[in-house]
């Protein structure tokens, strides 16, 4: 949850039509609260500002409408301490804190902010005090995660004291409720809201597109002057938004946006004069979600299609298919998840890129998620899931797969954070909701690193792959080569180039064009001759070359994993039929081995 955003007016404008309706994750606290199911609900996602009536409400200010009424309230958070929405329940607070003062043999009464000195005094005031509500922020800043082990004396006691809560007969009896507001669930103790706990967690998601819509209808129709945060300058003008599109359109381009992100977007485009355009909002989308998610995703915009790539007829076949049926929202024929396979430099990464181009969707690369500190590697997941199922329809990329998300470790090195990570991947990897919605692409030369269970159909569906390339398919990428580099050329042939290149990888290919361009610029040159060109062949040193049964046994690991017959060459189904593809990955493992001893 962002910090609650001041200046969005709470004042009834413009009306509301129809009855008042609560967001879904309200509805469902109310109704657990009413069968007495819970007293204490902890809220995590997005603090966004939230409907109640006619009424855009930031969060803290949205609990105590919806759920306050006629009871005493008090707000708690690290920085401030113990705060109060009204003077009433200030003056209600004041008298109880003279009596707490004089029970705990205090000179005089004070209001605390050290949560040592606040949670026992919040904890005797919910036990005393009837029809009484709590409203504690950021509660991972005094509830972090973090092994038992680690936890500081005063960390234990207010976690001790907070769990009990949940389950205290007398605030139950007494009609009393606590709110548990934080940013991301995984930074809260994981003690807080486990199974027995009686804490009852409840996700806020981002904005749908119809939320989305009603949220951007009600900026619209507001007075330039009356918009949320809109300073004037002296005798400046008030300024209308210009879209060059329907609202409908805008709610659709804006997923993945809360409607305070929304709202700064109109409001800056206001102020600039600027129109909301597709650009705009797609610029706008970028940077607010990349610094949402900081170094844990990079949002790319890939330029070229699947036609692009040189060679690889049949799995570009099978890639484009998959793209039209995301485009047409056909997602029962869409896998869960694509996963390449083979040696380093044969296209997977840059055919993962013009797939994305061809799906039409968003395209999000997952950098790194691990950090050194407790919980918060965790936190950086859920916070990355969140995104993703407000984002979709999405496509997400993982490269070097076997090095970050597709193992099970067994130790405990890292307290366990492996295992925590690896199966929060996967249990949102096979969600059956996610299908056609959020589709993960991987690459992998590797996949003898990869866990079984990640390997499994319902989770990569789809596995390609991806050999080093045969002549014809050598001669097909130098040529689209030159195209993609723009590389101007008076080659005549590539006889020479394509029958000298054998076991070279499609990376290596690319490298001889480069190359080749290089050597005539150093002379001075702008296009590339057929000497250029054959003298960058007869240079160039792959180093594949060096290790060719590492190359080997990597294409073979492809093979031995791929989904489709109809993918490989006579060779590979050769092997396969024969029974003797495992008798030559295990020759070609053992070879590998005593040559690092």
């Amino acid at each position: 949850m962002a910090e609650d955003t001041p200046g969005i007016p709470s004042q009834p404008q413009p009306p509301a039509s129809g009855p008042m309706r609560w967001p879904e994750w309200a509805e469902d606290i109310r109704a657990v609260y009413q069968a007495s199911a819970a007293v204490q609900f902890l809220i995590h996602g997005e603090r966004d500002v939230v409907r109640f009536g006619d009424r855009w409400l930031p969060m803290r200010d949205f609990l105590y409408r919806a759920f306050c009424a006629g009871k005493k309230v008090i707000y708690y958070d690290l920085s401030q301490g113990i705060t109060w929405p009204t003077e009433q329940d200030c003056e209600d607070f004041q008298r109880f804190a003279g009596i707490y003062a004089r029970r705990q043999g205090l000179k005089a009464p004070s209001i605390p902010i050290d949560p040592r000195e606040a949670i026992p005094m919040i904890e005797e005031w919910l036990v005393t005090r009837a029809n009484a509500v709590a409203i504690l922020d950021y509660v991972e800043k005094f509830l972090p995660q973090k092994a038992a082990a680690y936890l500081t004396n005063d960390e234990k006691r207010a976690l001790i004291t907070v769990r009990r809560w949940a389950v205290d007969p007398r605030i139950l009896a007494q009609n009393n409720c606590v709110f548990l507001l934080t940013d991301a669930l995984a930074e809260v103790n994981q003690e807080v809201f486990e199974s027995t706990s009686r804490v009852q967690v409840v996700e806020v998601p981002l904005p749908d597109r119809a939320e989305r819509l009603r949220y951007i209808q009600y900026l619209l129709a507001l007075p330039a002057e009356e918009f949320p945060q809109a300073a004037l300058g002296p005798g400046e003008e008030p300024r209308d938004i210009s879209l060059d599109m329907p609202p409908e359109l805008l709610a659709k381009i804006t997923n993945g946006l809360s409607r305070l992100k929304i709202a700064d977007c109109l409001r800056h485009a206001r102020h600039t004069r600027t129109t909301v355009d597709h650009a705009l909002v797609a610029k706008w989308k970028k940077q607010s979600i990349e610094a949402e998610l900081g170094d844990l995703v990079e949002f790319v915009q890939p330029k070229i299609g699947l036609e692009a790539v040189g060679g690889m007829d049949q799995q570009k076949a099978l890639l484009m298919r998959t793209a039209e049926a995301m485009r047409q929202g056909r997602t029962e024929v869409v896998p869960k998840g694509i996963m390449l396979l083979g040696p380093p430099g044969c296209g997977k990464t840059f055919s993962m890129s013009c797939f994305a181009h061809d799906c039409g969707i968003p395209f999000l690369q997952i950098k790194n998620i691990f950090n050194k500190y407790v919980g918060a590697t965790e936190a950086n997941l859920e916070k990355l899931f969140h995104y993703l199922e407000a984002l979709s329809p999405v496509f997400v990329f993982v490269d070097e797969f076997d090095q970050t998300y597709g193992r099970r470790v067994g130790s405990d090195s890292d307290s366990g954070v492996s295992r925590r990570v690896f199966a929060m991947f996967n249990a949102f990897l096979s969600d059956d909701a996610h299908q056609g919605e959020i589709l993960f692409g991987a690459a992998t030369n590797r996949p003898d690193l990869l866990d079984a269970a990640t390997l499994r159909a319902g989770r990569f569906d789809l596995k390609l792959p991806y050999f080093l390339p045969d002549e014809p398919t050598r001669r097909a990428i130098l040529e689209v080569t030159f195209k993609n580099t723009r590389t101007d050329h008076a080659v005549t042939t590539l006889d020479n180039a394509v029958a000298r290149t054998g076991g070279y990888s499609g990376a290596d290919l690319r490298e001889i064009v480069i190359t080749a361009r290089r050597q005539a610029g150093l002379e001075g040159r702008s296009v590339v001759s057929q000497e250029d060109l054959d003298w960058a062949v007869s240079d160039y040193i792959p180093p594949g070359k060096a290790d060719p049964d590492t190359v080997r046994y990597m294409e073979l690991l492809a093979v031995s994993l791929t989904t489709s017959r109809s993918l490989l060459s006579d060779e590979h189904r050769a092997l396969v039929d024969s029974g003797k593809l495992q008798e030559t990955l295990d020759d070609l493992r053992t070879r590998i081995r005593l040559r690092e001893l």
